[in-house]
């Protein structure tokens, strides 16, 4: 059966409106307990965002079983890039310190696929970035370039290598680390376009402008 078959299929005479109209663009969830506060754990939705084409929402909300109603706690729109080909779906994660990870990428197709992935944590009443780490590779010449901050401290870490496509000898390295003057992003304020930090900004430019022309 086809996907037009199944969609009018006697099964979907059973769901309402309203699901027709937001299941469809559910792309993960994940209950992660991120405010020690709150009883339970709260719920983090990634979805298919209904304004902004190839971008996914996150909404975050209360443990159903600890409050009254619907309680939300975060709504932040066009936080991730979901793009419509397989390899640049975004998805959620719990770090091992409790925190929510939302991983996003484009490995689909293209030179310089990429994968990003931002650590996100509760901290004195808001939600924050706390930490971000981006890495990409020269799919045509070989190499790959990582960058990797805690915003909440300052600390950055980069590293890079391109080796010669014809010898495989490495014609460009590096290893590099700093520490900028800490942030609080707030995940409110946060979009899929929020440029790299200028240290990663800088070492990225020179990775690719050490690829042989």
């Amino acid at each position: 059966m086809s996907l037009a078959g199944l969609a009018t299929s006697a099964h979907a005479q059973n769901v309402s409106p309203a699901e027709v109209a937001v299941l469809p663009r559910i792309i993960d969830t994940l209950c992660v307990d991120l405010v020690a506060d709150l009883n339970g754990c709260e719920t983090a939705v990634l979805l298919a965002s209904d304004t902004e084409p190839d971008t996914a929402d996150l909404i975050i909300f209360a443990d159903r079983r600890a409050a009254d109603g619907p309680i939300i706690l975060a709504a932040t729109r066009s936080i991730a890039y979901n793009g419509p080909l397989f390899g640049q779906s975004p998805l959620l994660e719990q770090a091992q310190n409790g925190s929510l990870r939302l991983h996003a990428e484009q490995v689909g197709i293209g030179r310089a696929p990429w994968t990003e992935t931002l650590t996100i944590a509760y901290r004195d009443g808001d939600f924050l970035i706390a930490g971000r780490t981006y890495t990409t590779y020269d799919r045509a010449l070989g190499g790959g370039f990582t960058c990797d901050i805690n915003l909440l401290t300052g600390d950055w870490v980069t590293s890079a290598d391109r080796p010669n496509p014809e010898t495989e000898e490495t014609i460009y390295e590096a290893d590099n680390s700093g520490r900028l003057p800490p942030e609080q992003p707030l995940l409110d304020d946060w979009t899929w376009t929020t440029p790299l930090p200028t240290p990663c900004a800088i070492e990225l430019d020179a990775w690719w402008a050490a690829a042989p022309q």
